[in-house]
């Protein structure tokens, strides 16, 4: 179980500090459209994405003799989650 929740949160961290930097470096070379959706959209993304994220870590949890292609395949749905959310908050605090 260890191995599956290191690689979900080394995996995580790459995509938010990856989505960081390329969010961060497009608002400011381009006019960022996504940055007119309303609020709605943020909260929904972020819930949506919050589900991958705990749900993840759930299954990764509570079932820890599963195979590694399935356990990565949930660590990289938690990574898709981080990066989802670090996209909207950035969004939300934007506007």
């Amino acid at each position: 179980m260890k191995k599956p929740l290191l690689f979900a949160a080394l995996y995580s961290a790459a995509t938010v500090i990856t989505v960081y930097i390329v969010q961060t470096r497009g608002a400011e070379t381009t006019s960022a459209c996504s940055y007119l959706d309303p609020i709605a959209i943020d909260v929904l993304a972020f819930a949506a994405a919050l589900f991958l994220v705990v749900e993840g870590v759930v299954r990764i949890v509570q079932q820890p003799n599963d195979s590694w292609n399935v356990q990565a395949g949930r660590a990289i749905r938690i990574g898709f989650g981080c990066a989802i959310i670090t996209i909207h908050v950035l969004q939300a605090i934007h506007k």
